[in-house]
């Protein structure tokens, strides 16, 4: 059963001191202080977590619910929404009062109220199969769609739907001085808001070695830096790394390398702490690699208890703990596959 199987997880990895990642590198230390699992099921398309870090919100998309998780000493649901169909992307506004909600099965966006949890409007909009959103302002919304050619805004209070020149792509907002960035398939594009309309950034180019799909895509406010978890072909070999720029002038600031692919990177509120989920296990498990900012090394490793996914990684704002979503065997005694629509929630101690 589950319960043993953690049992037994916990055990070995107490008992084991270090973790070598090979014998190229100096020795890096795993810590294993916490363990903690909510048995969720679900497969889970984006998850947030408030500004105090006393709630997580996960998108549940193929049984089109939104979960709201109490992050205290004993994680626990605390709240469920059924909505449409297959919820996808989400945003918190500025003061964390509202959450946005993308409904890719049906052109919605719902917004949902923090406190009371509980729908309180719900927008049809032009955009097919939408991919993300982001807050522009606590009235304005931007929303990516994955077919259609470009970007529209929606104003919350007016209902007006503005067709905005902006490539479709991972979408990440910098509030404070009205930019937004893209990611695309191709490159990463600078936006500037004037209140009404996008406008282009003509003076940045396409940034040093960007090609390949986004998997997770975030801007860093404390030190001007968006990442991105970028999938793509060297030397006829597909891999993943993280990649960082700096938000002025998107001028390569560095890659954190992995030797498996990246689902999801986490960053710290002061920029210093780089965190990614990669794809695959090595003969000791499936574990999130912590990278130092200023080096682009590792500084540690973090045990997961299964397979990670996309989007599945958040950083608490205070940086004691990590949340990530993990598809765990569901039988210790047969070691049976994973199965992969379900996911629950581990939060480890930092």
């Amino acid at each position: 059963m589950k319960l043993k199987f953690y049992i037994l997880l916990s055990l070995y990895f107490i008992v084991s001191c270090s973790l070598y990642v090979d014998d190229e590198q100096p020795d890096i230390f795993f810590e294993y202080t916490d363990f903690g699992i909510l048995e969720l099921g679900g497969t889970y398309s984006d998850m947030i977590i408030t500004a105090d870090g006393h709630f997580i919100f996960l998108a549940d998309y193929n049984n089109n619910r939104i979960l709201k998780i109490n992050t205290g000493n004993t994680m626990n649901v605390v709240g469920e929404i059924t909505l449409g169909s297959h919820p996808g992307a989400l945003d918190l506004n500025s003061d964390g009062s509202v959450i946005a909600v993308a409904l890719e099965g049906e052109s919605k966006v719902t917004i949902l109220d923090v406190s009371g949890f509980e729908i309180i409007n719900s927008f049809s909009i032009s955009l097919m199969n939408v991919n993300d959103l982001a807050f522009v302002n606590d009235t304005t919304l931007v929303i990516s769609s994955k077919t259609d050619p470009s970007c529209i805004s929606l104003n919350l209070n007016s209902t007006a739907e503005t067709s905005q020149s902006v490539l479709n792509g991972e979408l990440a907002m910098d509030r404070e001085h009205d930019i937004l960035y893209v990611a695309t398939s191709a490159s990463i594009k600078k936006y500037n808001w004037d209140g009404m309309r996008f406008s282009q950034d003509s003076n940045i180019s396409d940034p040093y070695g960007f090609s390949g799909d986004v998997h997770h895509f975030v801007y860093c406010n404390s030190n001007n830096t968006v990442f991105a978890c970028i999938s793509s072909i060297e030397e006829g070999i597909s891999v993943r790394h993280v990649y960082s720029y700096n938000g002025a002038d998107m001028t390569f600031a560095g890659k954190y390398l992995i030797k498996s692919p990246g689902l999801a990177v986490a960053v710290s509120m002061d920029g210093q702490r780089v965190f990614t989920a990669p794809t695959d296990a090595d003969e000791m498990g499936v574990f999130v690699i912590e990278f130092d900012q200023e080096t682009k090394l590792e500084s540690n490793y973090y045990l997961s208890a299964g397979n990670l996914t996309d989007r599945g990684l958040i950083l608490d704002p205070q940086s004691q703990f990590l949340y990530i979503l993990v598809n765990i065997p569901g039988d210790d005694d047969s070691f049976e596959p994973y199965n992969d629509y379900s996911f629950d929630l581990q939060r480890i101690k930092l």
